[in-house]
């Protein structure tokens, strides 16, 4: 069980959960059993106790889109509608995505780390547009906050079917609803084919918050208070959904995990539809000259395994994004997002924003697999073009429009989710996810400290005050707004001091960024 959050940030909480209890509804003496049928646009699911936390009802695989198979292939998602029982007992399969082997000899923590970054084992399959909701309607607010996480994985792979992600934790310790979706990746989410819709995995996302916002108060959910949280292409689809969605915004505040709308670089309409006719003549579907529906008929009767072992793009580092992602289309993304941000068009919800110290540590380890390597000088510069100075702009243009924003900087490391290429004062690409959903043990097969249980504890608790009052429940948490010029980086896990957090003046962390951000793509070993 996760140790109990510390006095100072008890006495935050409890304020907070004083001062809104106007707002919020006790439910202690509801009859709910876990896992009961839920009645959704879906069908009536059923549910079951959640291996690991038994008071948390989980609800796995339920569909929300009609399987993108077929004449459905590369095109927008359509909405399932069911009526019949469904018995939501595992995970829907994850989408087809690329992937890369794991060498077995590397210890077992970072095999396992490893392991379920590249989803072996997996056993994707198209039919895979699947909601995942943990919650606990039996205790706490009537109408829980509600947390919905989008994975990343470079827009080239990824999926909820992973250890890692289980909202059990989450649901168990803090009054929230935790929800997970996937969306389609790699040339399935994002063909780039001309004369098609683009980015029809962001279209997936979009579907899924519809799917949230119709079914979410069955769970006990509070349908005006959803925020979306999302790590590295999870956090970049997070930041673009709120500059596609100005005037029907459906959430309430949202949480960038290492990644923004800036931190990768999107393809031109030209190069995606370059993308797509090299993967035409390779699979032997004809040519840029060839008639277009002839082209598209063949692509989609092409077996979806087929599909995704031609369009693999190497190894190292050139595997990390692939070479299908995100299109410039002025919808769904946007060739100037600071035109779009100084035209004021984007959700004004709060934010909280922030990345790791050590982002490299992951990609250092893919580029050694490859035989690659970087200058530590060239590491650094990748670290603040791709991640730190982007969630600089994040974070100093809604405080310029006087959007509520926090931001952070974590650099907290335990022993178990260490990787080789870094050391226990500097966090890689996605440490502070285990600690966060709880899922060290279970990921790794090592045993967590009790500083690590305790600083997911404090994590967990951070996020779901966020979602609980998005306009001030990380105030009442104790943590100050972003202000450009005062000391508001929020230190995550300095100075080993996993609970309660440093503070750090923005321009000691923002070294070399320019007017903000730097946009740039993954270095080239």
């Amino acid at each position: 069980m996760a140790p109990s959050i510390p006095t100072l940030a008890i006495a935050a909480l409890v304020t907070f959960a004083l001062t809104n209890a106007s707002s919020s509804t006790s439910c202690t003496s509801c009859k709910y059993t876990v896992g009961a049928p839920v009645n959704t646009t879906s069908g009536r699911v059923i549910g079951h106790a959640a291996p690991n936390a038994t008071q948390v009802s989980e609800y796995l695989g339920i569909p929300f889109a009609q399987p993108p198979v077929g004449q459905l292939r590369f095109a927008p998602p359509l909405a399932y509608s069911g009526t019949e029982d469904f018995h939501a007992d595992k995970f829907g399969h994850n989408c087809p995505s690329s992937s890369q082997p794991v060498p077995y000899f590397l210890p077992r923590n970072v095999y396992g780390i490893l392991a379920g970054l590249a989803q072996v084992g997996d056993t994707p399959d198209e039919d895979c547009l699947t909601v995942n909701v943990w919650s606990k309607p039996q205790t706490g607010s009537a109408k829980k906050p509600v947390l919905v996480w989008i994975y990343g994985g470079g827009f080239n792979s990824g999926g909820t079917n992973n250890t890692a992600y289980s909202g059990q934790f989450f649901a168990d310790q803090e009054d929230v609803v935790l929800v997970n979706f996937n969306y389609r990746v790699n040339l399935f989410g994002f063909p780039g084919a001309p004369g098609l819709t683009q980015n029809v995995g962001l279209l997936d996302q979009r579907l899924a918050l519809e799917w949230v916002r119709d079914n979410i108060a069955a769970f006990g959910g509070d349908v005006d208070r959803i925020t979306i949280f999302g790590q590295s292409a999870g956090g970049a689809s997070v930041d673009m959904y709120n500059y596609a969605y100005p005037d029907d915004p459906i959430i309430a505040g949202s949480i960038l995990q290492s990644g923004t709308a800036d931190s990768f670089s999107n393809k031109s309409p030209e190069a995606a539809a370059s993308a797509w006719w090299t993967l035409v003549e390779k699979i032997g579907c004809g040519y840029n000259t060839t008639n277009p529906g002839i082209v598209l008929a063949c692509m989609r009767s092409t077996s979806a395994q087929n599909l995704t072992l031609a369009a693999k793009a190497g190894s190292g580092l050139s595997s990390v994004l692939g070479n299908f992602g995100p299109t410039i289309d002025d919808k769904t993304v946007f060739a100037n997002y600071t035109q779009r941000h100084l035209d004021g068009k984007y959700i004004k919800k709060p934010i909280l924003a922030g990345n790791n110290n050590y982002e490299a540590g992951l990609f250092k380890l893919i580029a050694a697999g490859a035989g690659q390597t970087l200058s530590e000088d060239a590491w650094f510069s990748f670290d603040q073009n791709i991640f730190t100075c982007p969630a600089a702009k994040v974070a100093g243009f809604r405080h310029a429009q006087n959007v509520p924003v926090w931001r952070y900087y974590n650099s907290g490391m335990f022993e178990n989710i260490k990787l080789p290429t870094n050391n226990l004062t500097s966090a890689w690409h996605g440490a502070e996810l285990l600690p966060l959903f709880g899922s060290s043990e279970e990921v790794t097969q090592t045993d967590s400290s009790y500083v690590e249980r305790q600083y997911g504890s404090y994590l967990r608790g951070a996020w779901a005050a966020f979602a609980a009052c998005p306009e001030s429940g990380l105030s009442s948490y104790g943590w100050p707004e972003y202000d450009p010029e005062e000391q508001t980086v929020i230190l995550l896990g300095a100075s080993n001091k996993t609970v309660i957090p440093e503070y750090a003046l923005p321009k000691d962390i923002d070294i070399g960024c320019t007017g903000g951000a730097l946009n740039s793509s993954l270095p080239v070993a």
